[in-house]
């Protein structure tokens, strides 16, 4: 527990050290971004809101609280490529691994390339197939029981904006687990030794994003398990390749 305790120390001093770089590109990305959200809010709501639906504010400050919490998703966007090359060099700086991987520029070029493009497509699947049909079903769960629809502006644009970048970071599962297991920092047995805490993981966030009912939150859950599984294929194909590599050295 003591070591433990240690580790985590090392790393919040490591990124402490670097905050201040942090909080810069954060503060820039919610700075730029801040500026483009009224049309971002325009064109989510002409996408995404269903045919016969309204949307209304329900507070004064509600549009401008919007804007902060958008440009402030994209400010943390920006900044997480940042904290997670700060958060893998504490580590690496207080553990030793056995086998770990030597990034070359290119390949850092291409790891960085591939995730933007598989941020993109999440984001893309997300915002043009999963939210469009969701909102709908929503909608017409809500109109069959003779109810008009009504939403409050900050909570719709937020739940859209929200899922857009969660799926998003899921299809970078490939990617993430393929580059901790090369390094050592967690087996490939461990993730189907705990395969079913993480589908339970996938619940709660489904369970934190949509409303409270077990459909929505199945609706979420579900696409996250299959990019799991597939992120879990590729890392086993990738394990494999290496441990013949290694077995021929």
């Amino acid at each position: 527990m003591s070591e433990a305790i240690e580790s985590l120390s090392v790393i919040l001093l490591t990124l402490r050290k670097k905050l201040v770089l942090i909080a810069a590109v954060l503060f820039s990305g919610v700075a730029l971004s801040f500026q483009f959200t009224g049309p971002l809010i325009e064109r989510m709501k002409e996408d995404l809101l269903p045919e016969g639906a309204k949307i209304v504010y329900v507070t004064p400050l509600e549009v401008m609280m919007l804007k902060l919490k958008l440009s402030l998703i994209i400010g943390l966007l920006v900044a997480l490529p940042f904290i997670a090359f700060y958060i893998y060099r504490g580590i690496s700086q207080r553990f030793s691994f056995r086998n770990p991987v030597v990034v070359r520029r290119s390949q850092f070029i291409f790891l960085s390339v591939a995730a933007l493009v598989m941020f993109v497509l999440g984001a893309s699947y997300a915002y043009f197939i999963m939210l469009p049909l969701f909102l709908k079903y929503l909608y017409l769960n809500a109109a069959g029981s003779g109810i008009s629809a009504t939403y409050s502006v900050f909570k719709f644009i937020s739940f859209a904006a929200a899922g857009t970048a969660l799926f998003g970071l899921i299809f970078e599962l490939p990617i993430v687990l393929t580059f901790l297991t090369r390094n050592g920092f967690v087996k490939y047995e461990t993730l189907v030794t705990y395969r079913k805490h993480i589908y339970i993981i996938f619940l709660f966030s489904g369970a934190a994003i949509t409303p409270p009912d077990v459909i929505s939150q199945v609706m979420v859950a579900i696409p996250m398990v299959i990019f799991f599984e597939i992120s879990m294929v590729v890392v086993r194909v990738l394990g494999v390749k290496k441990r013949n590599r290694t077995a021929e050295t």
